[in-house]
């Protein structure tokens, strides 16, 4: 803006006679003394001095040595554009389009840009282009949107030779035509167009009017990512990832992910999910946990690094069975929290969340089994049986838990002697009484069920012997597993 300005003063030098003020005003206003600079050129604003008063106008709006002063700003401009100063009829129109100093008119501000374009300031060809785009003040006319996109895109105006390969690439108002808009786009990339480099990514990434070069992809991808743009971030790292276009780099490729992640990049999920199925959870895990701190109501990809990690640590639970422990708490506090996801049905949300809230209990109660923790194993099973009371696997882990706590009551009323002994033998058939209950539960709820045979037959024979251990005798057993058959 003060180059734009300082060239209009040097043209109003040659337009105006010699004046001494005139040149205060201007060096003033070179040496950045914008308070001098108004006082300076009030007198020949004053006298209709078309330059002077857009000056003016500037001066105001942008606060520079006055108090900032959006109304005298527009009275300025209106003066200078209403005599034809093209610089004022942009700056009025863009008055008009915000609010700022006048009551917010997008028909006047058409109306002035369209006077300003019509003596070719590329700026204002691009904003008529866009109010036109939306029917924004005017009727609303793709086609001459593009018509005036164009023209201020030959001047070289960036953001019009983005919003005009746009125009190209959908068939607004113009035949569509994605060789061409890869033309403009490249134009606007190559003078710093963020959104134009991204896009050329995703056009030499997908074919969009060009053959697939990775290469090219990854070129502009990383102009995009160094201008900030984060979904180029993400694209940029699958191809890191996957070393399309360039030498695969898990480093580079984790870090560009995370970056997208920590900006909430939506699709970050599906590159955490493809680090599991890939078989590294030491990828996806990291990943995971900057995504959940971005998103800490993703309840499904809670759910998923949960279930996860759980599968890790049953293989390697001095490495994986802390982190299971915390991403399935997580879990569980979204599901609990009924922390449905916007774009899920409720119906639907309902079918997730009965499904896999009984199912993290029991994952994590019996992950608490094979760590030795007992207790909690106990009580997670417990709050899974009481979520899904039909379900027969959380009843045969609850009872493998009760009947580890029998095994330890057992084992400790052997030494004693007298009453001590009679109460913990007690105790210890209490509990044995619960490892039945919880078998014939299981067992009952999968009489029938061929597709749980692998579970009934051999847990059937396990209940009939602890059953006539405790009983001395099988008789009354299939009372017991009658009450929980299904009806």
């Amino acid at each position: 803006m003060k180059t734009r300005i300082a060239a209009l003063l040097a043209a109003a030098c040659f337009a105006l006679p010699a004046h001494a003020d005139w040149s205060d005003a201007v060096d003033a206003y070179n040496k950045g003394d914008y308070a001098t600079a108004a006082r300076e050129f009030r007198p020949f604003a004053d006298s209709g001095q078309a330059t002077a008063q857009y000056i003016l106008g500037w001066i105001y709006q942008s606060g520079e040595g006055v108090k900032q002063d959006y109304v005298e700003s527009a009275k300025w401009y209106q003066k200078a554009a209403e005599k034809g100063n093209v610089d004022a009829q942009y700056a009025l129109g863009a008055l008009f389009m915000a609010g700022n100093g006048v009551a917010r008119d997008d028909a006047k501000a058409a109306e002035w840009f369209r006077k300003a374009a019509d003596q070719g300031k590329a700026p204002a060809q691009y904003l008529v282009g866009y109010l036109l785009s939306r029917g924004e003040g005017v009727t609303k006319n793709e086609a001459e949107a593009a018509t005036w996109y164009r023209k201020a895109a030959d001047q070289g105006y960036v953001d019009a030779q983005y919003a005009y390969a746009l125009a190209l690439s959908s068939g607004a108002g113009v035949t569509k035509d994605d060789i061409e808009a890869n033309v403009w786009l490249t134009k606007a990339a190559e003078q710093g167009h963020v959104e134009s480099a991204y896009l050329l990514g995703w056009n030499f990434e997908k074919g969009v009017g060009a053959l697939p070069d990775y290469a090219q992809a990854a070129r502009w991808f990383q102009k995009a990512v160094d201008g900030g743009n984060i979904e180029a971030h993400y694209h940029l790292a699958t191809l890191f990832r996957d070393g399309r276009g360039v030498a695969r780099d898990e480093v580079k490729a984790t870090a560009l992910f995370s970056k997208a992640a920590a900006q909430g990049q939506p699709s970050t999920p599906v590159a955490i999910d493809d680090y599991i199925k890939a078989g590294r959870p030491d990828l996806a895990f990291p990943l995971a946990d900057v995504w959940l701190t971005k998103t800490p109501d993703d309840v499904q990809l809670a759910t998923l690094v949960a279930f996860t990690a759980i599968n890790e640590a049953r293989n390697d639970p001095a490495k994986y069975a802390a982190l299971a422990k915390t991403y399935g708490d997580r879990s569980i506090a979204l599901l609990e929290g009924d922390k449905r996801p916007a774009s899920m049905p409720v119906a639907e949300w309902t079918e997730y969340r009965d499904r896999w809230l009984p199912q993290m209990y029991q994952r994590l109660g019996a992950l608490a089994q094979k760590t030795g923790t007992t207790d909690e194993a106990r009580k997670r099973l417990e709050r899974a049986t009481a979520i899904a009371p039909k379900d027969p696997y959380g009843w045969y882990l609850l009872g493998q838990t009760q009947f580890s706590e029998y095994e330890k009551l057992n084992a400790a009323a052997k030494p004693l002697e007298g009453a001590a002994k009679s109460e913990a033998v007690g105790k210890a058939f209490a509990k044995l009484d619960q490892v039945i209950d919880a078998y014939a539960r299981a067992v009952g709820l999968t009489t029938g069920n061929e597709a749980a045979r692998d579970l009934h037959d051999p847990l059937l024979k396990d209940l009939t012997g602890l059953y006539e251990f405790r009983n001395g005798t099988k008789k009354g057993l299939d009372d017991v597993i009658g009450k929980y058959r299904p009806k």
